[in-house]
């Protein structure tokens, strides 16, 4: 794991704790909706994660390839 895929981890941590501190408390009124407009945030939030992650874990193919 490399220093920017820390960073990614770190990032999306404190999106997520930011969602979630922002949704709550959940009130009475529209209960379901919140519930699922949060789950919908950090679904967002955790496939922007892997996606970023795994795209600076890929290793860099040089041109001249060694034979």
């Amino acid at each position: 794991m490399n220093l920017l895929q820390v960073i990614i981890l770190i990032v999306a941590l404190i999106c997520s704790a930011l969602i979630v501190w922002d949704a709550l408390p959940i009130e009475f009124p529209g209960v379901i909706f919140k519930v699922f407009m949060l789950i919908m945030k950090l679904v967002l939030v955790l496939a922007v994660t892997i996606f970023a992650y795994l795209f600076a874990g890929r290793k860099k193919k040089s041109s001249l390839s060694d034979e």
